[in-house]
């Protein structure tokens, strides 16, 4: 169910809101409305009237907490918007107008917190602490529709704007190779030592010239000598 559009009324401020701390004012808003819900269960029981000024001052600077989101939101809105897709900015426009009625509720139950400590009467404590529930749910929803802001579309994080440009295809630059330096010939250098069966033959022939040689020194027997004479 969309709530019917509300606007705050826009005053010039002495100084500029910077962006990127919308989130520190959204932690103070969704834990004020618990720590106050809690004193006020408390003391439907103890009725302190303590516990009833405290609460009230409480909802003091949950009422300045709730102005400071409005105007950090409104300030990461802007910068954001122009980089998101339509469904975003539905999300966000929801977002802002909750936004504001959370604004304009914490300043009425800030009225209703004083008439319950002044009055001090028991159903009306009980009435303020009802709607008080209703209240930290609402802050409790609107927290989750920021989250879903953040975390799906990128609301409030400095890289929204990098977001379209990281979608673009990027030209891949070419990567020349460098040419190898051609490898050194290495000339073969012929073994200059003789081989081995070189080696081992020469020795060979120069003994079988030798045998030729004393063979042939030696004398043939004579036909005159006893030795050579084959007759007796």
């Amino acid at each position: 169910m969309s709530l019917p559009p509300l606007t705050i009324p826009q005053f010039p401020l002495p100084f500029e809101i910077p962006e990127m701390i919308h989130p520190v004012f959204v932690h103070f808003a969704v834990a004020l409305p618990v720590l106050v819900l809690l004193i006020e269960l408390i003391n439907l029981f103890a009725k302190k009237r303590a516990l009833g000024v405290m609460s009230f001052f409480f909802m003091l600077i949950i009422a300045a907490v709730f102005v400071g989101a409005y105007l950090t939101g409104v300030t990461d809105g802007k910068a954001a918007k122009a980089f998101l897709s339509p469904e975003a900015k539905e999300m966000l426009t929801a977002h802002k107008q909750l936004g504001i009625y959370l604004v304009y509720s914490s300043g009425i139950l800030l009225l209703f917190k004083l008439f319950s400590v002044l009055i001090r009467k028991t159903p009306l404590k009980i009435l303020f602490f009802l709607v008080l529930v209703l209240f930290t749910a609402a802050v409790f929803n609107e927290g989750k529709k920021g989250g879903a802001l953040v975390y799906q579309y990128g609301v409030n994080v400095k890289s929204v704007p990098a977001i379209g440009k990281a979608t673009e295809p990027k030209a891949v630059p070419e990567v020349k190779k460098e040419a190898s330096p051609e490898a050194p010939v290495v000339e073969e250098k012929k073994s200059e030592t003789p081989k081995m069966e070189e080696k081992v033959e020469a020795p060979k022939v120069e003994e079988a010239e030798a045998k030729s040689e004393a063979v042939k020194e030696q004398p043939t027997p004579d036909a005159t000598t006893p030795e050579g004479n084959t007759t007796y």
